[in-house]
């Protein structure tokens, strides 16, 4: 009768739930034969199971807070479990790491161990499925071998001392999951988890060539600009107050900019400015107040300090950050050429428009870029910001301005006629149907033209991008007249 090999037998007791058995009796069998592979890939499974169990409880109680990392209990065990697997010394290649892997999809940051195994396997640990994102319902969602990427530039970041973690051989995993992966959307946020690497480390000029590209999309995030600023804290003050002050004024809720007022203090204290650091600093207390959390003890330290006004008037600091900012959107795209045109048509997807500024010269814009609290319409008239990118000119910025006069632009006013198919004119003016809108035939307008290429005609004519309705005054008679 033959016996069942150690492995079988561990492998089938993990299967019937018996983990605890499994657990012990293949512990034992591998005190004989520490050299049996199949016992560890048995022994391996068991501990994923142990694991799995562990981040269960973990997810379970992250499905409120959102927050995945484990207590000092659950990382002991979950520790203790991953240093064990390592001592296997499993080879790359098969199911067991990329299943490990998907297991810390969430936390893979809080623990040592993974983390090291990340950054001595590199990419041995990923297969082609591992590197594509995942299509769901709300888009795309990033391939294990980016989201992994990006925890281990998070641990490196919070514990690269206590874990004694190589920043060459983290940069090193970044640059090959940047070549390997086939992500789209997601690849901008490890560029910046590079970037921030590259400023703890004062590697200060290299973290500006990946925020520069991200700043140029991502204009209105002030924790964009904010990044930008700390590249510049130790090498140029002025700088990097003029981005802080851009960050502070462009957040969407001054929530999101309390780690760039507390950054842009000490440069304010530097410069002699304590009224404006005070302001800052109030600032801050007040987005705590007003939504109950805890002051940090940072601010709190602050609060006490011989400079802080207590009773300053912080509403006069959005004007002075606007003042300190006005062309810190010119450091993203070196010289800029300005233009001045007129907002010729909003595009279909609405994510940007068509400017004319001649009949020889349109440009597209990206909503983006558009500076300005009103949604742009046809008819207004902006002044563009234009930067070289390799031998062509972008647009970088736009923002509203007051009308100019333009030699290929014009207004007349006149009687609407609409021909059957829906378009119409006005005098020697076209007007397309869906500028036309729901005026009346025979309407008196006012009409903003532009002179615009016809194809039918091969020559330029007058065509309207914007009509209004002609104010009708009154008849009024003068009592003096004699009937």
């Amino acid at each position: 009768m033959s016996v069942e090999q150690p492995f079988r037998t561990v492998t089938n007791l993990r299967k019937s739930g018996n983990l605890q058995e499994a657990w012990n009796v293949g512990f034992a069998a591998l005190e004989h034969s520490p050299q049996d592979s199949y016992l560890k890939g048995a022994l391996f499974w068991v501990c994923y199971e142990f694991i799995k169990q562990q981040q269960e409880r973990i997810s379970k109680r992250a499905v409120s807070s959102n927050n995945f990392r484990p207590s000092d209990f659950e990382f002991e065990r979950i520790e203790n479990l991953l240093q064990t697997i390592v001592s296997f010394d499993i080879p790359t290649g098969g199911l067991e790491y990329k299943m490990l892997l998907v297991q810390f999809k969430k936390n893979l940051e809080w623990f040592p161990s993974l983390v090291n195994l990340v950054l001595r396997h590199q990419g041995a640990l990923f297969d082609d499925e591992s590197k594509k994102p995942f299509q769901a319902e709300k888009g795309e969602v990033p391939s294990l071998m980016l989201s992994t990427a990006r925890q281990v530039a998070n641990a490196w970041l919070r514990a690269r001392e206590f874990w004694q973690l190589d920043l060459n051989q983290v940069l090193g995993f970044i640059n090959l999951t940047r070549q390997q992966v086939a992500d789209t959307k997601h690849l901008i946020w490890l560029d910046y988890d590079q970037a921030k690497c590259l400023i703890v480390a004062g590697q200060y000029e290299q973290a500006r060539e990946l925020l520069l590209p991200i700043l140029r999309k991502k204009q209105k995030e002030a924790w964009a600009w904010g990044a930008l600023a700390a590249t510049y804290q130790k090498q140029d003050r002025n700088l990097a107050l003029k981005f802080f002050a851009k960050g502070i004024v462009s957040a969407h809720d001054v929530t999101f900019s309390l780690k760039l007022l507390q950054g842009a203090i000490p440069l304010l204290l530097a410069n002699q400015q304590s009224t404006e650091a005070s302001m800052c600093l109030k600032a801050a207390l007040q987005a705590y107040q007003s939504n109950g959390w805890k002051v940090k003890p940072e601010l709190e330290q602050l609060m006490i300090q011989p400079w802080y006004d207590a009773n300053v008037d912080e509403s006069d600091l959005k004007a002075f950050l606007k003042s300190l900012c006005r062309d810190a959107i010119e450091y993203l795209h070196g010289p800029t050429e300005k233009v001045i045109g007129v907002i010729e048509n909003i595009h279909k997807s609405e994510k940007g428009f068509q400017v004319f500024v001649n009949k020889s010269t349109s440009w597209s814009v990206r909503m983006g870029v558009h500076k300005s609290n009103q949604k742009p319409q046809a008819g207004d008239y902006v002044e563009l910001s234009l930067s070289m990118k390799g031998n062509e000119k972008e647009v970088v910025a736009s923002a509203p301005c007051q009308s100019v006069e333009m030699a290929d632009v014009g207004s007349v006013e006149g009687e609407l006629r609409i021909a059957p198919k829906g378009f119409g004119f006005v005098e020697d003016t076209f007007v397309p149907p869906f500028v036309i809108g729901d005026i009346a035939n025979e309407s008196r307008v006012t009409v903003l033209r532009i002179m615009a290429w016809d194809k039918t005609k091969s020559r330029h004519n007058w065509k309207a991008i914007k009509l209004t309705k002609a104010e009708t005054l009154p008849l009024s008679f003068d009592d003096d007249l004699p009937f």
